[in-house]
Order: C-alpha cells, then sequence, then structure tokens
C-alpha cells in the first residue's frame, strides 16, 4: 500500500506511543505491582488492550490504513500458510529465543532482572486466564507495534527499503522494550524479532507471526 504524506503521519503517531511505553513500562508496572495486583493487571489491560485497539481505530477511522495493510488481511490468506508459516515461526524462533537466552545466561550469569512479569500471575484457573491473555495480547500487539505498521511506514518512507536495515533497528528496539527483565530477555528478544521479520518478508502475512508469538510467550509465560 502507498501511503500518502497524511497516512505516514498518521501511521508514525500510532506506533510512537507503543514504542515509547514499552520503554518505561517496566517502571510503573513494577511500581503497581508492589502496591496491589489488581492495579497492576488494569494497567496491563489499559497498555495491551485499550491503548492499542484506539490507535489502531484512528488509523482506520482517520487515515483509511486498514489491519490488511500492515499484514493481517485475510481475503487470500489460506490455511496451508497459516499453519506451516504458525509452525516455522515457532521452531525457528522459538529456538533463536531459547538459544540466545541460554548463551546470554552463560556470558552474564542468571540475573533476575528488574522485574518479571510472570511473577504476578496468579494461580488457578484465574492464572490460566491470565497466562492465554498475555501470550495473546502480546503475539497480537507486538507484532503489529514492532513489524507490521513500522515496516509499512518505513518502505513508504525510503525509496530503496532494505529488508536488512529495518530488521536490526526494529528488532533492537523491541528488545530495549525488554530491558527490565534482564540482558538475557533482551539478548533472546532481539533475535527472536530478527527471525520474526524475515518470515514476515517471506510469508508476506503478519498472521502466522501473531501465532507463533503467541505460541512461544505460552510456553516462555509457562
Amino acid at each position: 500500500m502507498h501511503l500518502d504524506r497524511r497516512q505516514q503521519m498518521a501511521t508514525g503517531l500510532a506506533v510512537l506511543p507503543v514504542v515509547l511505553i514499552w520503554q518505561v513500562n517496566g517502571i510503573y508496572l513494577a511500581a503497581l505491582a508492589r502496591i496491589d495486583a489488581l492495579l497492576f493487571w488494569a494497567a496491563d489491560v489499559v497498555q495491551w488492550i485499550a491503548l492499542p485497539t484506539i490507535l489502531l481505530i484512528f488509523l482506520a477511522k482517520k487515515a483509511s490504513v486498514f489491519p490488511k495493510h500492515y499484514g493481517l488481511d485475510t481475503s487470500d490468506l489460506r490455511w496451508q500458510t497459516l499453519t506451516l508459516g504458525t509452525v516455522g515461526v515457532s521452531i525457528t524462533a522459538g529456538l533463536a529465543f531459547y538459544l540466545a537466552r541460554n548463551w546470554a545466561w552463560q556470558l552474564f550469569g542468571q540475573p533476575t532482572g528488574f522485574f518479571t512479569f510472570p511473577g504476578v500471575f496468579p494461580t488457578g484457573s484465574l492464572g490460566t486466564v491470565i497466562w492465554f491473555y498475555s501470550a495473546i495480547t502480546a503475539g497480537i500487539v507486538e507484532s503489529i507495534f514492532y513489524i507490521g505498521l513500522p515496516w509499512l511506514l518505513y518502505r513508504n518512507l525510503k525509496i530503496k527499503p532494505s529488508r536488512i536495515s529495518f530488521a536490526l533497528v526494529a528488532s533492537t528496539v523491541f528488545a530495549m522494550a525488554h530491558w527490565e527483565q534482564g540482558p538475557h530477555i533482551v539478548t533472546a528478544a532481539l533475535f527472536f524479532n530478527l527471525v520474526a521479520c524475515a518470515w514476515y518478508f517471506k510469508l508476506g502475512s503478519l498472521w502466522p507471526i501473531v501465532a507463533g508469538h503467541t505460541l512461544i510467550d505460552l510456553l516462555a509465560f509457562s
């Protein structure tokens, strides 16, 4: 899709709040978790559901940028592509994540990090609901705002867009958003997103990335 200047500005304005908030969320979420778990999860819902939804509606209403334009097209999506793509993303990006994490553990030791989200998961059936909620929202939101929308904007701003340059920058920003979980998760997130970007370029659809990301997070949060 070709974006005019107004659409480019709207897309940038939609991506920016998420990228900025994700860089500092470890601070305020950790503070809220120490005060009350309910406050933590209320803020989490605002961050992972309310804010992204508002921004995507803004894009659709004000700039006519719809999900199909940033990789979530369903018009010609085939189940074979979705299934095989999801398997491919899950295996390769999952291996990249865990191998990079384990390598970082060897390099940095096993620091606990400033704050870890699974540490605030409730137990019992509610914990299962939160487990699925956390993995699904992360899979959807991070795929859209760290791959789909940024790539749409970048390839409209550059005469000769470089997939390698984009993947390196986008993955670095994505990795930095995980700083509060320690250097091993930052390293793992970097390599995970590099692989996810490569799959997105190959498949041309964000759906397998969303599904694979969700499956990997289900394992990581368990």
